[in-house]
């Protein structure tokens, strides 16, 4: 019998947290999903407008449903709306002591609107907590409940141990909010700690993220697995998805957790590929100063977090330019990114790069797709919307510049400047496109702003005295500039 999960919480009527989140997650994840509502919102992807709690007794007859007619096999907590609600569902929980409870405390919306009242946290710490498997506060909500600051990692710990003092059998930090990549803490009053870390997905889609990290955890120990392997196999799903959002209005989208399991069971999919390429698009360039190899800037810029490298080696003999990509494949895959040849189509078959990128003399897209097939990359630089054209049923991305010129590239030509990636995004809505030429610190937030999806830099990382810090701070002035966009 396939297992049946519980989500006790809110309805989101924009479809991307709470019991629609908890459901759409239950169902990809191959378990049954019923449901009991705490709470009416008035909310939309911009945010929570108003809250109606669902009156106690309304709450207890949808318990006293589903738990006297069901076989659970997990239970997933989330927003309960008040003190009242807190109450009845513990009373609830005491009576039928259902297996595989977890919590996530769910506090206030993203916007700052309160989602728990602060006698409702007191009877969450002192009627609820005890009667839970696992807790998933993030690090904000670890903070509020226990009245602590729970930054650095020996005030987190200290503070999650408290919850575990107060009854919760195990307690997930979710670290999300913390610089560098998301790193949860499981901490238990037995055995060890263990930390779940994954890449961070640079994305301004995020809600409902801790809904869908909470029921994914339900859903994967309801189908036999471990605690510690349900969070693992729930962190990599999320992570995945993030990949993959579904924007349904003006503000922010959600994970798309169907396009992440497809994603998963196929990473080198030219749609899982595609969905990579946003953010900073590195290339390496050994001929400016201070000729730093191509396998240096490749570390730093995956370190500094992004998401595609592109080789741009012209000196090399073949032999030698494959063994370098080839390692350089195997760092970027490593990290969750892409690994892009310019111009040798020969060389990314060789090396099993991601795909390649193509200027006007090299190879015809159509004929580097033919050899690549399917799931490869293949970017193009184009300058107009005509050349666009002629490239679109063929290429996977356009590389669009040269937008401020080129210090790197002598046939650049002139500056285009952001109007063209407005022009080409509107005639080509379906391809993404990467801004190139003359790109820095000063000015990439206005190609993100212009709706590019990416950004190509050589001199502003490779020259730079820091290039792990410079990749940071042009991947933050991007972000910036795609929320802009979004606005």
């Amino acid at each position: 019998m396939t297992p049946i999960v519980l989500t006790i919480a809110g309805s989101d009527p924009s479809g991307g947290a709470g019991i629609q989140a908890d459901l759409r997650t239950f169902a990809a994840l191959g378990v049954l999903g019923v449901s009991v509502i705490t709470a009416l919102t008035v909310q939309n992807s911009l945010g929570v407008q108003s809250v109606y709690p669902v009156p106690a007794e309304v709450l207890a007859a949808q318990l006293e449903a589903i738990f006297s007619d069901t076989k659970i096999a997990a239970v997933k907590i989330g927003m309960l709306g008040g003190a009242v609600q807190v109450r009845v569902v513990a009373a609830a929980l005491k009576t039928y002591q259902p297996p595989n409870v977890v919590l996530d405390p769910v506090l206030a919306s993203t916007g700052g609107v309160p989602l728990l009242d602060a006698e409702g946290r007191n009877l969450l710490l002192t009627e609820l907590l005890p009667l839970c498997d696992l807790v998933t506060p993030n690090v904000p909500e670890l903070g509020a409940l226990t009245e602590t600051s729970a930054l650095t990692p020996e005030v987190r710990d200290a503070a999650a141990r408290r919850l575990l003092r107060l009854g919760a059998k195990a307690v997930l930090v979710k670290g999300g909010h913390l610089p560098g990549a998301p790193t949860d803490v499981l901490i238990r009053s037995e055995g060890e700690d263990r930390a779940y870390s994954q890449p961070r997905v640079e994305t301004l889609h995020t809600h409902g993220t801790g809904c869908f990290l909470s029921s994914a955890i339900a859903a994967y120990i309801a189908q036999g697995q471990t605690l510690q392997d349900s969070i693992e196999a729930a962190k990599t799903t999320l992570t995945a998805s993030l990949y993959f959002p579904i924007v349904t209005g003006q503000g922010r989208g959600y994970p798309d957790i169907r396009q992440g399991i497809k994603k998963l069971e196929n990473p080198h999919s030219h749609e899982a590929r595609l969905l990579l390429l946003h953010g900073l698009y590195v290339l390496t360039d050994s001929a400016l100063p201070p000729n730093r190899s191509p396998l240096e800037v490749t570390l730093a810029s995956l370190v500094g977090g992004a998401k595609i490298v592109q080789l741009r080696e012209k000196m090399l003999p073949l032999s030698e330019l494959i063994e370098l990509a080839s390692d350089l494949a195997i760092a970027a895959r490593g990290s969750n990114a892409l690994f892009i040849v310019n111009d040798r189509v020969d060389v990314a078959l060789a090396s099993d790069a991601d795909g390649v990128h193509l200027g006007p003399g090299d190879m015809r897209p159509e004929d580097a797709r033919r050899l690549l097939g399917p799931d490869k990359l293949v970017g193009v630089s184009v300058a107009t919307v005509e050349e666009a054209r002629a490239a679109a049923p063929y290429v996977s991305y356009f590389g669009v510049g040269a937008i401020f010129g080129s210090k790197t590239k002598k046939d650049a030509g002139d500056a285009i400047g952001v109007g063209r990636i407005r022009e080409i995004k509107a005639a080509f809505p379906h391809l993404p496109i990467v801004a190139i030429g003359g790109i820095n610190l000063e000015n990439i937030a206005e190609v993100a702003a212009a709706g590019a999806d990416a950004a190509a830099v050589v001199s502003a990382v490779v020259c730079a005295p820091d290039m792990v810090e410079a990749t940071r701070e042009l991947l933050l002035r991007f972000m910036a500039g795609r929320e802009k966009a979004t606005d």
